[in-house]
């Protein structure tokens, strides 16, 4: 059975949205989630498509070689991502405004 993350991404930073300060595991899914909120805040909301970004699972102590699909639909605040070949799937919150955030603000 698949991982669901529920993520909040301010539960990983401090005043000053430092990654810095976490051990290595926490580092690294910090690093995996916030490249998710960087190309899903770049691309029109409800595109789904791949993001480059490729899953860290294990399943059965093999890599999963998938790449994560991740979609911000209009209108909301949550983040969807999921691996189409492991099933690890979850939802991004607290990235608004972040460094990662990469929204166009209306002229």
């Amino acid at each position: 059975m698949a991982n669901t993350y529920v993520t909040d991404l301010r539960h990983y930073l401090d005043d000053s949205e430092d990654l810095a300060d976490l051990p290595g595991p926490a580092l690294n899914l910090a690093m995996t989630l916030t490249s998710i909120v960087a190309w899903a805040t770049d691309h029109e909301p409800e595109d789904v498509l791949p993001t480059n970004v490729w899953c860290w699972r294990r399943p059965a102590r093999k890599r999963c070689r998938g790449e994560l699909i991740a979609e911000l639909q209009r209108g909301s605040s949550e983040i969807f991502w999921h691996c189409p070949m492991c099933g690890v799937n979850g939802v991004i919150r607290g990235w608004e405004h972040s460094l990662w955030d990469r929204r166009h603000s209306p002229d």
